[in-house]
This record gives structure tokens, C-alpha cells and sequence, in this order.
């Protein structure tokens, strides 16, 4: 008999249908985020408020309590439980050995994840890619640095539209310019060529 038809049947030992019911709601909870990921553009993740973040407070990844590791440990325990089980432990051997596969898939899954995160970037540190670049300004540069305009460099491997700032007499569209610097953690600072 398969593990899901089981939870349907009244054969089975009510530690059976509890394990095999956690398994598949932690089964259900990565489908839903696959499907977040996939069609809607989001990582379908949620931190829990107690959770620990390891990024210092920029979130993604980092939270040890997260949908992301609930899911791979009730994925782990659950089904992990119900083969333990199945194969003839006792209920109490089945859920410690469901606990510690529950616990190693959820560190396993945090540990990718954590690692995944670490590679994303909130694009500051590429902007000092742009230093010393060549530009033409896309939309007008007012002077003085009393407001920001936008350049379109090659940097990072593509053409981008970034905010710019210049510091002697407005730029007007179509204008060569250098950067010559960060205005702040989003900008850059240009002058005319």
C-alpha cells in the first residue's frame, strides 16, 4: 500500500496518518512556494518574528525560522516517521528518527538557501563599477547637484539606466559624460566630457 493512500484508510495506526499528514502539509508548503517562485515572482518565503537573522536585519535567507525550513523539516519528519514506522519501529523510535531526518532536511535546506542568499546584492557595490565609465546622459542633469537626472553607461555586462547627479552646469540630453563618483548609495556623480 502507497504512503498517501494510507492516510485514507482505516487499516493504519492514527501515528501513521499524523506522520504522513505532517509530511504532505510540509510536501504542500514547497509546492507553494515553487509555485510563488515560478509564476508569481516571489520566493513564497515568511519569517517567523522570533526568528534568528543572520544577515543583520536584511532578511531573505537568513532566518533560521523560516516557511522555507518548516517545510523541508515537517517534509523530513512526516514521511521519514511514516517509512520508519512502516518498517516496523515502534510509534516513539519512528518519531525520533522522524525528528532527526526532519532536522537534517531543514538544515540542509537552510544551509542552500543561506548560501543562495548570500550571492544576491542590493546593488550598491556594482555602482562603483561605473567609476571612470563613459555615459550619455538620458534624461536632463540639472545643475549644481539640485536634483538628479539619468545616464545610460555599460557596466556589470549591460547597458543601465542609472539616477545621476552633476556638480557644475545642468547636462542635457544626449551629453558624453564621466563618472566620476557615487552620489550616495544610488546615484552617480558625472561631469560633462
Amino acid at each position: 500500500m502507497s504512503l498517501f493512500a494510507a492516510i485514507f484508510t482505516t487499516d493504519e495506526s492514527f501515528t501513521m496518518k499524523l506522520f504522513l499528514g505532517i509530511g504532505l502539509i510540509g510536501l504542500v508548503l514547497i509546492l507553494f512556494q515553487v509555485v510563488f517562485g515560478v509564476f508569481i515572482g516571489h520566493d513564497g518565503d515568511v519569517s517567523g518574528g522570533a526568528s534568528v537573522d543572520l544577515h543583520g536585519g536584511h532578511g531573505g535567507g537568513g532566518s533560521i525560522v523560516s516557511l522555507k525550513t518548516v517545510s523541508g523539516m515537517c517534509l523530513g519528519f512526516g514521511f521519514g516517521g511514516a517509512v520508519l514506522e512502516q518498517s516496523g519501529f515502534t510509534p516513539g523510535i519512528a518519531a525520533l528518527g522522524g525528528t532527526g531526518i526532519g532536522a537534517i532536511i531543514g538544515a540542509i535546506y537552510f544551509w542552500m538557501m543561506h548560501s543562495l542568499y548570500k550571492l544576491k546584492s542590493d546593488g550598491t557595490a556594482v555602482l562603483t563599477d561605473a567609476v571612470n565609465r563613459s555615459g550619455t546622459v538620458y534624461m536632463r542633469i540639472p545643475g549644481n547637484a539640485a536634483g538628479a537626472g539619468e545616464i545610460q553607461i555599460a557596466f556589470g555586462g549591460r547597458m543601465q539606466n542609472v539616477a545621476a547627479f552633476t556638480r557644475g552646469m545642468g547636462l542635457a540630453t544626449g551629453t558624453a559624460v564621466k563618472v566620476i563618483g557615487l552620489h550616495g548609495d544610488q546615484a552617480l556623480l558625472v561631469e560633462k566630457l
